[in-house]
Formats: C-alpha cells, sequence, structure tokens
C-alpha cells in the first residue's frame, strides 16, 4: 500500500486528475489553444499593420531570413488564427455571450477605430499636391477664396486677344470681366479648404479636409445604419466602405467626392432624426451637398419622403426647405457673376453636358465598375426590400438609382476612377447589402455566426485591399510629386520671362514655378508658329512642357503644321526614369540641328 506523501505539491497532479472531470480538463486544453490562436492573430495582424505603414522588413536571425513585404498574408493568417480563436472560446460560451453578440454591443467602438483608421490612411498615402485639373483647381480656388477673391488676374491679359481660351490653365476659364480668369469648379470643398488655411495658417491645411471627411463618411454610415438596422449591420456597412477600392483611392485624392459622400450621408443622418431641428439640420447638409456637386439638386426630392416620415409635416418640410435655400442663393448668384448665366457653369453650357446616346454604354460601365471593385456582394442590395428590415429601404434605393441617372447622360468616361461619382450612394448600397448578408449568417447555428461574421468583415475588406494594390491606389503618391518637382524646378532655374506651352501641367507650373502658361490643346496647329513668335517679341521665354503620356497627341496636333510638332531635339529638362516630363525649348531645335549640343539636366525630387 502506498504511502501518501505529505507534501501537497507532490500529490497535486495526481490528485487533480483523479478529481477534475475529463470535460474541465478539455476545457483547459481548449484555453489554451484558444489563448494561442489569439496570440498568433494579433502577431500577425501588428505584421499586417506594419508592412501597411512601414512598407515591410527584412532581418537574419542565425543565418535565417525573415522578411514580410505583403501585408495582405500576415492579414490572411492573422484573420485565420482569429477565427480560430472565435470558434473556441463560442463553444463553452454562454447564450447571450457568443461572440455574435460580444459583436453588436462593441460595434460602435469598433466603428470607431475604422473611422480614425481611415483618416490616418488618407493621412499616410494621400497626396499633398495640387497638379492636373481636379486637384489643382479645387486647392488654387481655395487660396482665392481665403484671399477673399472669387477670380484670378489673368498674368497673359496684354496677349489675352492672341491666346483666348488657351490663356486660362486646367480647372479655369475666361471669366466675363476682361483680364481675369474664373475657377470652373464648384465652391464647396473649396470653401471648406480656405477654412482650413485660415485657421491653421498653413497652405498645407488644405489637403487634411478630405482625409478628415472621410473618417466622418465612415462614422456616418455607422450612424444611419444604425438607426435603420441593427448595430451589426452598421459594423458591417462602415467596414466595407472604409476597404472600398474607390472610397480610399478618393480619400487620397484633395477633391470633391469623398465631400459630396459625407454631406449626403449627414443628410440621410439628420433626415430620419426625431429632433424638432432635424429637418433644418438635414436641409444643411443637402446644402452643403449642392454647394459641392449642385447637379446633384434632383436628389433632395428623394430625402423628402424620409423627412416628412413622421409630422407635424408642414414645419418639417418647411425646415428642411429653410436648410437647402441657401446654397441655392449663392449657386445663382456665382454662375450670374462667374458666367453670365445660371444656365452656364464652368463646364459650359448645361445643354451640352448631357445625352440621350450615352445612356447605355454609361450604364454598363458604371455597373461593371461597381461589381468589379465592390464585388458582387453589392448586388445584394435590392434584396433589403424583400428583406424588410431595413427602415427607408426603398428611398435608399431610389436614390442611388437618381445618382446613377445623374451622370449616366453626362459625358463618357472609360476608366474605373470614374465610379467615384456614384460613392454618395455607397454607404447606402452597403447598409442594404450588409443587412441582407447578414440576416443569411443567421441562419447558422449560433457557435458560428461570430467566426461567419469575422470573415465577413475581413475577408471582403482583405480583398479590397488586394484590389487596390492591384489598381496602385497606394502609389499615387509618389507619381503626383511630379507636380511639385517640376514645377519647383521650372521656377528655380529657368529665365523669369519663361513661358510654358502645357496641359495637364498648365495648372501646376503657375501654383509650384510661378510662372504662365498657355495650353497647347487649345491653340490652332496652324498658327502655332505664329504664336511662338510673337509671344518672344513680347518678352517671353516660350518652352513646351509635356508628359510622356502628352508627347504622341502633341505630334499628331502639331506635326503637320509646325517643325516644332515633331519633338526632334534634345529637352532642357527631364523628370523621371527614362523619363515622365520633359521641357522643351523651341530656340534649341535650330541649334541642334545645326550641330550644337543641348545639355539637358535631370530634375531630381527632394522627396
Amino acid at each position: 500500500m502506498r504511502k501518501s506523501s505529505s507534501n501537497p505539491s507532490i500529490d497535486a497532479p495526481d490528485t487533480w486528475r483523479r478529481d477534475t472531470p475529463a470535460w474541465h480538463r478539455g476545457y483547459s486544453t481548449l484555453s489554451i489553444l484558444q489563448t494561442a490562436a489569439l496570440v498568433c492573430a494579433v502577431g500577425f495582424l501588428a505584421v499586417a499593420v506594419w508592412d501597411l505603414t512601414m512598407e515591410g522588413f527584412y532581418f537574419e536571425v542565425l543565418g535565417i531570413r525573415v522578411s514580410s513585404w505583403e501585408a495582405y498574408k500576415p492579414f490572411r493568417n492573422g484573420v485565420l488564427c482569429a477565427a480560430l480563436a472565435i470558434i473556441l472560446r463560442d463553444r463553452h460560451a454562454a447564450a447571450g455571450d457568443m461572440s455574435w453578440d460580444v459583436l453588436a454591443r462593441w460595434s460602435r467602438p469598433i466603428a470607431a477605430a475604422v473611422a480614425i483608421g481611415s483618416v490616418l490612411v488618407a493621412l499616410h498615402f494621400g497626396i499633398f499636391a495640387a497638379g492636373g485639373a481636379d486637384a489643382y483647381g479645387y486647392v488654387s480656388e481655395a487660396y482665392l477664396w481665403a484671399s477673399g477673391r472669387l477670380v484670378a488676374a489673368d498674368p497673359l491679359a496684354d496677349v489675352a486677344p492672341l491666346l483666348g481660351p488657351a490663356a486660362a490653365p486646367l480647372g479655369y476659364r475666361l471669366a466675363t470681366e476682361p483680364g481675369f480668369l474664373a475657377p470652373i469648379y464648384p465652391p464647396g470643398l473649396p470653401l471648406l479648404m480656405a477654412a482650413a488655411f485660415s485657421i491653421a495658417a498653413r497652405p498645407s491645411a488644405v489637403y487634411f479636409v478630405v482625409p478628415l471627411l472621410a473618417g466622418l463618411t465612415v462614422w456616418l454610415t455607422y450612424v444611419l445604419a444604425r438607426r435603420v438596422a441593427e448595430p451589426r449591420t452598421a459594423l458591417v456597412a462602415s467596414i466595407l466602405l472604409a476597404f472600398s477600392p474607390i472610397f480610399v483611392f478618393q480619400s487620397l485624392e484633395p477633391m470633391s467626392d469623398v465631400p459630396a459622400a459625407a454631406w449626403w450621408t449627414a443628410a440621410w443622418v439628420f433626415a430620419i432624426g426625431s429632433s424638432p431641428w432635424s429637418p433644418l439640420a438635414s436641409g444643411l447638409a443637402v446644402s452643403a451637398a449642392l454647394l459641392t456637386r449642385p447637379n446633384l439638386a434632383p436628389l433632395a426630392i428623394v430625402l423628402v419622403p424620409v423627412v416628412l416620415r413622421s409630422g407635424p409635416y408642414t414645419r418639417r418640410l418647411a425646415l428642411f426647405a429653410l436648410g437647402i435655400i441657401p446654397s441655392c442663393l449663392v449657386i445663382v448668384a456665382l454662375h450670374e457673376y462667374l458666367y453670365g448665366s445660371l444656365a452656364e457653369s464652368g463646364y459650359g453650357h448645361v445643354a451640352g453636358l448631357f445625352a440621350w446616346n450615352r445612356f447605355p454604354v454609361n450604364l454598363r460601365r458604371y455597373l461593371s465598375w461597381l461589381v468589379e471593385l465592390q464585388t458582387p456582394g453589392i448586388l445584394l442590395a435590392p434584396a433589403a426590400l424583400v428583406a424588410g428590415r431595413v427602415r427607408h429601404a426603398f428611398w435608399m434605393l431610389a436614390f442611388s438609382v437618381g445618382l446613377l441617372l445623374c451622370y449616366v447622360y453626362y459625358y463618357t468616361f472609360d476608366t474605373w476612377p470614374f465610379l467615384r461619382f456614384l460613392l454618395p450612394a455607397l454607404p447606402l448600397l452597403f447598409i442594404l447589402s450588409s443587412d441582407v448578408a447578414l440576416r443569411l449568417l443567421e441562419r447558422l447555428p449560433g457557435a458560428i455566426r461570430g467566426v461567419a461574421a469575422l470573415l465577413l468583415c475581413t475577408l471582403v475588406p482583405l480583398w479590397y485591399t488586394v484590389k487596390a494594390r492591384e489598381l496602385t491606389v497606394f502609389g499615387i503618391q509618389q507619381g503626383e510629386h511630379r507636380y511639385v518637382a517640376v514645377g519647383e524646378e521650372v521656377g528655380r532655374t529657368l529665365e523669369p520671362n519663361a513661358l510654358f506651352v502645357a496641359v495637364i501641367q498648365s495648372g501646376s507650373v503657375r501654383l509650384y514655378g510661378n510662372r504662365p502658361t498657355i495650353r497647347w490643346d487649345f491653340l490652332d496647329p496652324r498658327a502655332f508658329d505664329a504664336t511662338l513668335e510673337t509671344l518672344t517679341e513680347r518678352g517671353y521665354v516660350p518652352y513646351l512642357l509635356l508628359e510622356d503620356w502628352e508627347e504622341p497627341r502633341f505630334r499628331e496636333r502639331f506635326a503637320s503644321a509646325s517643325a516644332y510638332g515633331h519633338l526632334d531635339w534634345p529637352p532642357r529638362r527631364i523628370y523621371g526614369d527614362p523619363g515622365t516630363v520633359r521641357v522643351y525649348a523651341p530656340s534649341d531645335r535650330a541649334r541642334y540641328s545645326a550641330g550644337e549640343p543641348i545639355a539637358t539636366r535631370r530634375i531630381i525630387s527632394e522627396r
């Protein structure tokens, strides 16, 4: 007979095995596995965040290479480990304490974190440069508003009769008053940028507006969904919007698409509010949206039934209309002052902007882009009418269809970034489609609903992130910096009386180089040589500033009418490798033909 030891620590293992039920020992094992899976999940996700923000890492330990460069791989592994941890937890969780229930309780702080993350991503990868048409147009107009001016002085007013509309850079047109240039873009975003500039007293403050509004849009999507549906729907919709490739892409650009989405989402939030003053707040949000995108005025009609869902009807309608009136007055006054007529816009006469025959092509392209960039899951949105769980689902779909109709007759575009026009509908479509998807998940056993919701909240955003990387969304910052580098170089190193013939950089050279520009796409090819000669006689030193993709178009337009159209001599400046931007001096062509060498200086970006 074995004598028991007097030391409890020696007998403890045998006693535990003898007295502890098998199920409890198994539960402890599961707890250890759950903890290990959770630790691995945190580790993998931390690596994914590092890869995304710091562009990966590489080191060696005892000759073993350890590296990670692609964020989606550790993110995928982290999601799988988290899913395993949730499955193990839910096996023994009490009713009402499963991850499915926890997700609803934690939806608000998670959505807030996602909104903040959206701002941080936009600031990290965002474009802090004003180039091309849109970015230059909005930023330079903001500086005009901040200085108290509505129009810009034309630096080429002395040769205006010779140049005509070519004297206006991208984002501007000749004003009704001679000697001035009028911005073509609506004032909504520039006014916000001007306010940021005035408050911060820093020119770079204008670039913080869109990232902040991106985070606000994500949060407002959660708030709206929470009011019309349940917390899980609100969380999923806000996450999907934050990771949407087109939303992320536009959050990086100083353009009006994200602001328009923010104001329309705010209008929806206030439209369904219960406060007596909610209709006024909704009308003011619509007012801000119309100042940002006046062509979307018909969408305000869709909000009227939502605002009038409860009495007193007359008061609510009056307050809603009162909020919209300010933008209408401002738009009418600006159009009369800048363009001479309400029917005339910065883009031209309203009648010339739309055509019936564009409907089939535009409808097909917008719908295909919507599915390609948001997955076919977005097509679940109409099913919300049948599910019947989202309040105002019909009017949300009506708003989305109305937005589409605002653009299917507009100009035809052939690249996916123009899906940005539909951004104001994305929060609504994500709310509807997310609710339908969660309704399907509710049919699953309770033990796996939570992990299914986790996979929905992570795998779809993972796919969005991979898609965005394929579309080089996160790489546009470096490419857009060429506007700053080229503009500063020509302003610093070329003659003070230099004048640049350009198109895509016709605005940025003025902003960063403080040199006048003219647009070659508005010049008559037959008068091109005479125009350059006249400019030279007037004391200007003309240069041709062209990007790679512009050179074939320049040759096609001018080669048959001008020797300069061949671009058959070395440039004075070159930016990029092998060369994305070139600056030619027309006076060098004769020297080069005579055998004189032309020195080309490479522009080095300081970024």
